[in-house]
């Protein structure tokens, strides 16, 4: 199970979509195509972490202190 906060860096984000593909029950995009984190529990590990590594911008960050997920 993943432990802490996900957000994202909507100065960054592109809105490619990519998070929403590989973690669709964590990630969505609002009205103007950002992304958007709906369950940070959503979906499961290896899922989370490959979007957050697919991510073109590196816009999904975590918490602080937060364990269990690998940002770049």
């Amino acid at each position: 199970m993943i432990s802490g906060e996900l957000t994202i860096d909507r100065d960054r984000c592109m809105g490619s979509g990519q998070c929403t593909f590989y973690a669709p029950a964590t990630f969505d995009l609002d009205e103007m195509s950002i992304a958007v984190v709906i369950d940070d529990h959503g979906d499961d590990h290896d899922n989370i972490q490959q979007a957050i590594d697919v991510c073109p911008t590196r816009s999904i960050v975590r918490a602080a202190g937060a364990e269990g997920i690998d940002t770049q």
